[in-house]
């Protein structure tokens, strides 16, 4: 998935607030079962959404049927912010995961422990 970020975007702004308290979500599943995560609403204090990639049950998502370029190739309406927020968090999660993996693999592959040598 890419994820066009833009500083002329007050929803991709927005999102990338909301992303940076992702530490606070809890994690959960939508009615759907797909895995998702209840986020703090950033104008409602106290209040939450249930968020996953593809869905939101925050107004903005329910009342929104305007295509974006980036989701209409999915057939999807427009994501909110709090989808924006997941997303980008999950992109993240994957390529930190991705290269811990790659690091992990070059460690065995270019270090190894020899024995100290003998003093003659």
């Amino acid at each position: 998935m890419s994820i066009t970020i833009s500083a002329d975007d007050l929803r991709t702004i927005k999102a990338i607030e909301i992303a940076a308290e992702a530490s606070q979500w809890e994690p959960c599943l939508t009615d759907d079962g797909e895995a998702a995560y209840r986020v703090l609403s950033q104008g409602h204090l106290g209040h939450s959404y249930v968020v996953s990639e593809s869905s939101c049950d925050c107004l903005d998502f329910q009342h929104t049927d305007v295509l974006t370029t980036q989701d209409s190739a999915a057939g999807d309406r427009r994501a909110c912010k709090h989808m924006l927020a997941v997303r980008l968090h999950s992109e993240l999660t994957r390529a930190v995961q991705l290269h811990a993996a790659l690091l992990t693999q070059r460690r065995g592959t270019h270090l190894r422990l020899l024995p100290p040598s003998s003093p003659r």
